[in-house]
């Protein structure tokens, strides 16, 4: 069985490199890309037990793929990150609750380990209910 992973939509390498070290320290391992398609495909991979999205991808929006992962996976711990402030949070937030997520949070770039702890510490007391 898959160590389970936490998919991640980035284009900054070094907040990939820096979720990546998180993430093991919680016992969780990382598939990131920077590609929207490519996240889109691995949304259905064995193991995948959490996402990370950014709201701005360069000159696109990461908020489109709400839509993607409230059809494919509804249910799926979805944390939306976004270094432009609290208004792209916003709009994430009421997106990804339009499109159905039922397990939506968002924070501000950038964060500290003990936020992303406190998402991924809420992802594994769910895998564990």
């Amino acid at each position: 069985m898959p160590a389970p992973t936490v998919l991640v939509l980035d284009d900054n390498p070094d907040f990939v490199r820096s979720m990546q070290e998180m993430a093991a320290r919680a016992g969780r391992a990382v598939s990131a890309t920077d590609d929207p398609d490519v996240f889109i495909e691995r949304l259905d991979s064995p193991g995948i037990v959490a996402a990370i999205v950014d709201c701005m991808l360069g000159e696109r929006t990461g908020l489109g793929i709400l839509s993607d992962i409230g059809t494919k996976r509804q249910d799926m711990p979805t944390l939306v990150v976004s270094g432009f402030g609290d208004g792209f949070l916003s709009q994430a937030r009421l997106i990804g609750l339009g499109h159905g997520l039922t397990r939506l949070a968002t924070l501000a770039k950038p964060f500290g380990i003990a936020e992303l702890r406190a998402f991924l510490a809420q992802v594994t007391r769910d895998q564990a209910a």
